[in-house]
């Protein structure tokens, strides 16, 4: 490929016939005019000089990283942060610079002289442990004090050029990009200045060159993270983030000093308190720790850290859905359930499975608060923690040693309902308490229940169970002419009908966001079904609008 592209250039570059006008000479390369600017160009080299040694491909010099690399230089040295920069302090330099590299491995190296700067980077030998593509190099120098920063990237997606600062109150950009093989099915995820995170479908294909192009929108004024999340070999991968502002420039404010736990015991009530803090912020109901949901998020950060790989997908092809255990029925202790029962990867779980559906986050960073920092800075994980239906969790810490650096690796389980849990003792209350739950979340008052529309619901889900066909209607007329029967001020009515293995696990639907709607009835009923299965809850809910 690289010869076929040096050979383009060639052609490109040879006089046409019958024109000898000489071609374009390339501009000649920068000359270092200052210290710095010299020690850079020593530092660059040495860098390629250390890929090179063992046989890997040195990455290329990237102008973007090199002045993100600069101003985390300055700062290090006049006191911006003290160790290694924070994701957020990273974030916003290599955002500024016009780059969207998630977190590359940053190398920071300080010293009380001159010389000193790139004798230390001389003596480093993790330089090269990891693959990457791209690199930038700052130096910083102050009286004799100086400082180094190394930013390396793996780069797995071409952006076009976007406005990281945009005037007014109001604004529309569009986002280009092109995935690096194997990667695919590219998304874009975006937390907006409130802390809320929406999913931007993409909008077109194939433009000058790009495989994927999404229309964002900026409303209101503020600061908006923008991700792009794509699916690779070891499942989803986050392979773009960027900070953009609309309006007035950011003010940075005083980082939150961190001080991290150096053990598991330590570390998991500190992530359970800044979950459920970040979930009271939104209105969002506390989730509550499960020791299986521990288990397993401890169970797979371990296996991270002895096996070396960081994924949501293990090298054996193993996924969330495989590490979770199969739930506990009546009459078996956990330990006969997990061995009477398994789960095969990408299959569906078995009837009755109180695992309706689950969600993993991973964090990787020097202590496990600065892991779950960069979750929960990334609107792809951050939704995880956001989501409404969410009401269990497990959190798992490994610590481990990569070279010179220490690492913590972070897994956080979620899921609707306990994996410890039998049947549900009330599912009625708890259908709900569901249907409550996703009101909060669109800032909409409660539906009152109304005796009426649960007596219709309770007849319409029998009738449908009997037949095993949930269209099945309880009587001659439709259910929504029987609403208006017994309740004749109602101006609209409509019924939503689920069969669901959990009964808190309902989703989120267009009557359930209907401001219009005031009162709901739920009927449910568990039974056996030749098309869905044993043990299932069987679930109608009728609302409508009364004026």
């Amino acid at each position: 490929m690289i010869a076929v592209l040096v050979l383009a250039a060639l052609l490109g570059a040879a006089p046409a016939p019958g024109n000898t006008a000489p071609p374009p000479k390339a501009p000649a390369p920068k000359v270092p005019s200052t210290p710095a600017e010299q020690m850079e160009q020593q530092a660059a080299q040495h860098v390629v000089r250390e890929f090179e040694r063992v046989g890997r491909r040195a990455p290329i010099e990237d102008t973007p990283l090199n002045a993100a690399a600069r101003r985390l230089a300055q700062e290090a040295l006049t006191g911006g942060f003290t160790g290694a920069p924070d994701l957020f302090t990273l974030t916003e330099a290599i955002s500024d610079s016009g780059a969207a590299d998630p977190a590359p491995r940053a190398l920071v190296i300080r010293a009380w002289a001159h010389s000193h700067i790139l004798e230390s980077l001389r003596s480093r030998t993790d330089i090269n442990m990891d693959r990457a593509s791209h690199f930038g190099v700052g130096v910083a120098l102050q009286d004799k004090r100086a400082s180094l920063v190394l930013l390396l990237s793996e780069r797995k997606v071409d952006l076009m050029p976007f406005p990281r600062v945009m005037p007014g109150e109001r604004a529309v950009a569009t986002q280009c990009g092109r995935l690096m093989p194997p990667l695919e099915q590219p998304e874009f995820y975006v937390t907006h200045p409130n802390g809320e995170v929406s999913t931007v479908p993409l909008s077109r294909r194939g433009t000058q060159g790009a495989n994927f192009c999404a229309r964002l929108d900026f409303l209101t004024p503020g600061t908006y993270t923008v991700e792009v999340v794509a699916q690779g070999d070891a499942g989803p991968e986050v392979v773009a983030l960027f900070l953009a502002q609309l309006g007035e420039v950011r003010r940075r404010g005083d980082r939150e000093s961190l001080v991290e736990p150096n053990s598991v015991e330590e570390a998991r009530p500190l992530l359970h308190e800044r979950i459920n803090k970040l979930r009271k912020a939104h209105g969002l109901p506390e989730m509550t720790p499960d020791p299986v949901l521990e288990r397993v998020a401890q169970t797979y950060s371990d296996r991270m850290a002895k096996e070396g790989f960081f994924a949501h997908v293990a090298p054996d092809g193993s996924t969330l859905t495989g590490r979770l255990p199969p739930p506990v029925r009546p009459g078996e202790t956990p330990g006969s359930a997990a061995r009477a029962l398994s789960v095969q990867v990408g299959s569906r779980l078995p009837p009755g499975s109180r695992y309706v559906r689950a969600g993993e986050n991973l964090g990787q960073a020097g202590g496990p608060l600065a892991a779950h920092f960069g979750i929960e800075h990334s609107p792809g994980h951050r939704r995880n923690l956001l989501d409404p239906g969410f009401r269990y969790m497990g959190v798992g810490i490994a610590f481990r040693q990569v070279g010179s650096r220490a690492e913590a690796l972070v897994t956080e389980v979620f899921s609707v309902a306990s994996p410890g849990a039998t049947d549900s003792e009330n599912p009625q209350q708890e259908a709900y308490d569901t249907l409550a739950r996703w009101r909060a979340t669109k800032k909409l008052p409660p539906l009152a229940r109304s005796q009426a529309l649960e007596s219709l619901a309770m007849a319409h889900v029998k009738r449908a169970l009997e037949l095993d066909q949930p269209t099945a209607q309880p009587g001659e007329s439709a259910v929504h002419e029987r609403v208006f029967q017994v309740i004749p001020d109602a101006g609209t009515a409509s019924v939503d009908f689920f069969v669901v293995s959990d009964p808190s696990a309902l989703p989120e639907s267009r009557s359930v966001s209907d401001a219009t709607n005031n009162r709901v009835g739920v009927g449910i009923v568990r039974g056996d079904s030749k098309r869905f299965g044993a043990n299932q809850y069987w679930v109608a809910v009728i609302y409508a609008a009364v004026h």
